[in-house]
């Protein structure tokens, strides 16, 4: 079968031959994975193999969107690289399946039985030193509150975005109780200037657009190995340190090659190409990349997804409220 590869912007379609059971046919997967997972991975899975992956790419809000609205007639396959709370709080979207590999995963990686992790992901800062004016380096949770950083901080929407949810998790967790945390959080979100795309957050502050972002470490690690005038820094209080989610969608029209295909992102080959891509992976027989902070260095808050999952709605509507009152 003769191989193809074409990205086209917002629902980006990537076609190519994929599936680690060389079977022919089709695979639809929908993600929010950023575009250098897709370049990297998806050529190997394609050589591998012999069935066409078409990939619908957008942020987790607008997939879920099209999850639902697709839900009696499903059109994808597998949703892949999204923060787990979007899984599972909609479980009647998804099929539950554990992917091969999950027997070699790492402590803490294993979090839901409706879906597999991908990667492990970590809230940072990215930060432009040249662009603070003066001001000191921000180095915690509480620091993005004070006033002084007014409109100097990139953040995405957190009802747009899994990743930009995930920080506002971890806020919530970081302090001694709730309360206290959306204290931070408020003075946090009278700082940012709100995007609603998270893969443009830490380009922001690479251009000198703006001075500090909140992102994934893996994004603050494209612009640093690309020579970028910035830094990684992690919030003194913890971080949330996380997989992210790839799952079969409920009723989808070409499980089999969908379960090759999270089979074959949990493998040691893929996993290898995302230590690669900068980002943790989950296996434990893979080590990540060495430019990064070691994972014992960073300190976690204990992020706890499952409550993050079931508090979602609440947190997020209380989210849109704050936007009102404070933006």
């Amino acid at each position: 079968m003769k191989n193809t590869f074409k990205t086209i912007a917002l629902t980006s379609v990537l076609a190519l031959n994929a599936s680690i059971s060389f079977a022919d046919g089709l695979v639809t997967v929908y993600t929010a994975v950023p575009q250098n997972f897709i370049d990297a991975l998806v050529p190997i899975f394609e050589e591998k193999t012999g069935t066409s992956v078409e990939i619908i790419k957008a942020g987790s809000g607008e997939l879920l969107n099209r999850l639902t609205a697709e839900s009696s007639n499903p059109l994808a396959d597998v949703l892949w690289s999204v923060d787990g709370t979007v899984i599972d709080f909609n479980p009647t979207l998804f099929e539950a399946y554990e992917a091969a590999g999950t027997d070699m995963l790492a402590d803490g990686m294993k979090q839901s039985e409706m879906w597999s992790p991908f990667t492990a992901v970590i809230m940072a800062f990215i930060v432009n030193e040249g662009e603070l004016d003066g001001k000191p380096v921000p180095d915690s949770w509480q620091a993005l509150a004070d006033p002084m950083y007014d409109d100097m901080i990139s953040s995405a929407r957190a009802e747009a975005s899994g990743s930009a949810y995930i920080q506002l998790a971890t806020v919530l967790q970081a302090f001694d109780s709730e309360e206290a945390g959306w204290d931070v959080y408020e003075g946090m979100l009278g700082n940012f200037v709100l995007s609603d795309s998270s893969g443009a957050v830490p380009r922001f502050v690479n251009d000198g657009e703006l001075a500090v972002g909140v992102t994934l470490e893996d994004a603050a690690l494209r612009y640093v190995e690309g020579g970028g005038p910035v830094q990684i820094v992690y919030p003194a209080e913890g971080t949330a340190i996380a997989p992210d989610a790839m799952a079969l969608v409920a009723g989808a029209p070409n499980a089999d090659n969908a379960r090759a295909f999270l089979d074959f992102m949990l493998s040691a080959e893929a996993q290898t190409v995302v230590a690669e891509q900068g980002r943790r992976p989950v296996r434990s027989d893979v080590a990540s990349n060495p430019r990064l902070l070691p994972l014992n260095e960073v300190n976690s808050v204990g992020y706890d997804s499952q409550w993050a999952a079931d508090n979602r709605k609440r947190l997020v509507e209380a989210w849109q409220d704050m936007v009102l009152d404070v933006q």
